[in-house]
């Protein structure tokens, strides 16, 4: 496999995985969930954050890896600087766990803070441990976040 068909074959698995993570939202409460097509732009003085690759949970943004490589630090910085140009309260990565379809079993990554903020969160958290990376799975995330008023319970959502 040449390096283009290679680049082809990572843009479709990175797209595929996305389309995975909208549509499972949509099942659990989310039914505004679609794979985001926009993309930051820099040009001429004019800036549009990236609103990650999840859109239509207002409030929330979400970008989704499906790689070998990991770069979780990396990639929370990207979340996080997403999350402050789209004056996004939550931040989530959601990383695809290999040998798991159900994208309820996936990796959800986001900072304590963040997780804390949200209700039946409970316990303190203290100074630089707010700003460290939480990992749980995206199907335990779920209801947290309708909680928090993200989303709707799956039975109204049905």
């Amino acid at each position: 496999m040449n390096a283009s068909e290679r680049g082809r074959s990572n843009r479709r698995r990175g797209l595929d995985a996305e389309r995975a993570v909208a549509r499972y939202l949509r099942t659990v409460g989310f039914p505004q969930a679609e794979r985001a097509v926009r993309t930051g732009f820099n040009a001429g003085g004019r800036k549009v954050a990236d609103p990650g690759d999840i859109a239509g949970i207002p409030g929330v943004v979400i970008q989704v890896k499906n790689t070998a490589r990991e770069d979780i630090a990396g990639w929370m910085e990207e979340v996080a600087e997403q999350s402050f140009k789209s004056d996004a309260a939550v931040g989530i990565l959601v990383q695809r766990r290999p040998g798991k379809a159900d994208p309820a079993r996936w990796w959800a990554w986001l900072m304590v803070s963040e997780l804390m903020d949200l209700p039946r969160s409970s316990g303190e958290y203290m100074g630089a441990s707010a700003t460290r990376p939480v990992r749980m799975e995206l199907g335990h995330l779920v209801p947290l976040l309708i909680a928090a008023g993200y989303g709707t319970s799956e039975e109204s959502a049905a």
